[in-house]
């Protein structure tokens, strides 16, 4: 399950806020601004038409200055820069659903730990500076090119082995398995908002699951979502996957013109549970993704509609959702 990021209030020059990276903003006298602010400030290096909103769909639903800021932060984190000033007029609310849309579309930040911070100028709330927290195995540069490379290096064996298949659909599969086999469900694991946690460390938690997931798909060619949600109506734990109406992620990938659901996680678990590989959490409609609700940036992702690559429809047999079984833990 994603965890709750902590926020933070702080006095640093003019005033620090850190903030969850995915939680919702608390009242600090930011949240009811209304104000639009001029966009002469943007930095014109930043291009727009660099994002494809068919692949970074988050980015797709910022307003025009949320983008710039989404493209000044994108760039700066991906040259490994920690503290970094903001040009772009802007205040915390739109640098907040900047870093939110980064972060979902971008799996491949995945040095970033779990909260940010930022000075603002006291008189009008204009964000100056920008600090983000990386995780202890990329702090330094050293360590960061490392991390990147052991990152990469499993991507491209995975990648590799990919290509040996006919189909999209077996790509995906394939990708899909080699997380379920190689990824051991532990809240505990360290790193696990983010893909480095399944693919490096093999123990994560849904958030980790589904980032290496998007990772790996995007890397093999597929277009595939981050998807930030919630398990509702069930009655206690699945097979260890989410509590009852707890966090949850999961992704959505794009095949022949149509969107499916994919839930790696609660394959995972569900086939623990059962004993061998089943999927009933693989490319499903909306509608047969009973127990999950998207929320926050996510809500506004393309509806998932596509029956022909559910697993049961193109390989056989499967256990199917409506049959898993809900247990309360003791």
């Amino acid at each position: 399950m994603n965890k709750t990021l902590e926020k933070i209030l702080a006095i640093v020059l003019l005033v620090t806020m850190v903030a969850g990276l995915s939680a919702c903003f608390e009242e600090t006298g930011f949240g009811n601004e209304s104000a639009s602010y001029s966009t002469q400030n943007t930095i014109p290096v930043y291009k727009r038409s660099f994002f494809d909103v068919a692949q970074n769909p988050y980015y797709a639903t910022l307003k025009d200055n949320e983008k710039n800021v989404y493209s000044l932060i994108f760039e700066e984190l991906y040259k490994g820069s920690r503290k970094f000033e903001c040009p772009v007029k802007t205040n915390a609310e739109e640098l907040s659903l900047a870093i939110d849309a980064v972060l979902n579309d971008h799996p491949d930040l995945f040095w970033l730990d779990n909260k940010y911070s930022y000075s603002y100028d006291p008189e009008d709330g204009s964000v100056k500076e920008i600090t983000f927290e990386f995780y202890d195995f990329a702090d330094t540069p050293d360590k960061l090119h490392k991390a990147k490379v052991a990152l990469e290096e499993v991507a491209d064996s995975v990648t590799s082995q990919v290509r040996l298949k006919t189909t999209m659909v077996e790509r995906e599969l394939f990708i899909h398995d080699y997380i379920c086999q190689n990824t051991v469900y532990d809240e505990a694991a360290p790193y696990n908002q983010s893909a480095y946690s399944c693919l490096v460390m093999h123990k994560s938690v849904c958030a980790g699951y589904a980032r290496a997931f998007q990772y790996l798909m995007q890397k093999a060619g597929f277009t595939c979502y981050y998807v930030a949600g919630r398990t509702e109506g069930l009655n206690g734990q699945v097979i260890n996957g989410s509590n009852e109406s707890g966090s949850h992620s999961w992704n959505m990938v794009l095949l022949d013109g149509e969107y499916y659901n994919v839930d790696c996680l609660w394959d995972d678990t569900a086939s623990d549970t059962y004993g061998s590989a089943i999927y009933p959490f693989f490319n499903l409609t909306d509608e047969a993704f009973r127990y999950h609700t998207r929320i926050s940036m996510a809500v506004g992702l393309p509806k998932c509609n596509g029956t022909k690559y559910k697993y049961s429809n193109y390989f056989g047999k499967t256990v199917e959702a409506e049959s898993i079984v809900f247990v309360d833990e003791e």
